[in-house]
């Protein structure tokens, strides 16, 4: 479901490994992102999209649920032209940024 790989001073990089983000799936990844958190002691999270197809207003729900826990020390990365379209439509870029590549968001926090 994730993939977690720190990058050091609480900086950490999460893949969410699921092509469809549903309803369904979300109080589990949403539990899964929030103890990677507190265990790891992230303070900066970029989260990987790359391999998500398709996303509901649920699931972009968690989105805004960890930017807030994370003070918007957090980034969404590599999302497809879908994904965009759709964090677009809700407004979640006007609240968080959405880098094209991992790389470039976690440069972001240099």
């Amino acid at each position: 479901m994730i993939q977690l790989e720190e990058k050091g001073n609480g900086l950490c990089v999460i893949k969410i490994i699921m092509q469809e983000v549903h309803t369904l799936d979300v109080p589990e990844l949403k539990e899964k992102i929030q103890h990677a958190i507190v265990d790891k002691g992230i303070k900066k999270l970029v989260l990987d999209l790359s391999e998500v197809k398709i996303i509901t207003s649920t699931g972009i729900g968690i989105f805004l649920n960890i930017n807030q826990i994370l003070k918007s020390q957090f980034k969404l990365a590599s999302a497809n032209e879908e994904i965009k379209k759709v964090l677009d439509l809700t407004k979640v870029t006007t609240v968080m940024k959405l880098y094209n590549s991992v790389d470039e968001a976690v440069k972001s926090f240099q």
